[in-house]
């Protein structure tokens, strides 16, 4: 349902959220507190309100004194003081229904003031958890609050209270919510796009394809599945700046990108590696494909029109996986590789594969 939203380094997240944590547990405490003595003052909520309390506390504990713990007390706090709203809004809706004092509003504030709360955690729950367990915290609220809606409006019906007016109260909480969870999931799309794309050419960034590497990495050592990497930047780029204007070598590096991206294999990634270098992994490339797909985006760079600069080249180097190497020595074998188109005359390529 949701992409995988922490984009931050995970030692920096728990830091951040830690932090968090330790600020508003201890305000939640407050909060129950005087929800405890002002409104509930006795009965069911109180002891809900007074177990919430102690649960705030011991997570509190939990997180000041074993950091490592919230990863525990993510999903337990979202899952249980969800909870606690959802029982807490029934307990009030019953004590309307059946205590001959039901007026509508008082059904529209209990179910309204839920649907707010319910969004707040949604997001909270986004920005902290697993997404795993994100997605099961929305399929947990929605399956509650139709669950709700159901039994409240049966008991109103049986009573002879039900009003066509009062089936439409149950449309806020499930419109908002819903609502509530298409924003936050494009909010995640979003956030992920920028995370690991380029904002100029619209590619794959150095850090996504880092990952796709270590995943191809990790799929030659496990399986034996070859895979090859093409290094490539655009030949006299300073000069194309210093010339043409940075508006033209920005013009240059994403005519470069659109020129390689409509080359490659669909199953291949092409990402900006580093002002104007890029790169590309093959995946199941052994290494005569890999120096034939760079042949012939080497010629194809020579023969492109670039716009105001016209002609342009670009320098490749290729190599492939090898056993016992490491990602590190692949990436440095490809680099003195392009090192070596450059020296040699540039619009060239050559192949490290010794």
């Amino acid at each position: 349902m949701l992409p995988s939203q922490n984009s931050m380094p995970p030692d920096l997240m728990a830091k951040y959220k830690r932090q968090t944590y330790l600020l508003a547990f201890p305000a939640g405490i407050v909060l129950t507190l005087l929800y405890a003595f002002i409104i509930a003052k006795s009965g069911l909520q109180f002891y809900i309100a007074i177990f919430m309390i102690v649960e705030l506390a011991l997570f509190m504990a939990l997180v000041k004194f074993i950091p490592r713990s919230i990863s525990i007390v993510d999903p337990v706090f979202y899952f249980s003081y969800a909870s606690y709203l959802l029982i807490v809004t029934q307990l009030n809706l019953n004590y309307a229904l059946h205590s001959g004092l039901f007026a509508p509003h008082m059904l529209a504030e209990s179910i309204n003031s839920l649907t707010l709360w319910l969004i707040v955690f949604m997001v909270g729950a986004y920005l902290a958890m697993n997404p795993n367990y994100v997605r099961a915290f929305f399929v947990y609220i929605f399956l509650v609050v139709f669950i709700m809606a159901v039994y409240n409006i049966w008991s109103l019906y049986f009573s002879g209270r039900l009003e066509s007016g009062l089936l439409f109260r149950w449309i806020n909480p499930i419109a908002g919510l819903s609502l509530a969870a298409l924003l936050i999931q494009r909010m995640g799309a979003l956030q992920q796009k920028y995370a690991t794309t380029d904002s100029l050419t619209g590619l794959l960034n150095r850090r996504a394809l880092y990952r796709i590497l270590e995943q191809e990495m990790e799929r030659f050592v496990r399986y034996g599945t070859p895979f090859s990497i093409i290094l490539f930047d655009m030949d006299y780029f300073k000069n194309v700046n210093d010339t043409h204007g940075h508006l033209a070598g920005d013009n240059a590096l994403k005519s470069l990108s659109d020129l390689a991206e409509n080359t490659i294999r669909r199953m291949d990634s092409l990402g900006r590696w580093g002002g104007e270098e890029f790169l590309i992994v093959l995946p199941g490339t052994d290494s005569e494909q890999a120096r034939i797909l760079a042949g012939r985006l080497c010629l194809m760079v020579k023969e492109h029109p670039f716009g105001k600069v016209q002609k342009l080249t670009a320098s490749f180097g290729v190599t492939t996986s090898r056993p016992g190497g490491s990602l590190e020595d692949m990436l440095h074998r490809a680099d003195h590789a392009m090192y070596r188109a450059k020296q040699s005359g540039r619009g060239k390529v050559v192949a490290d594969f010794s």
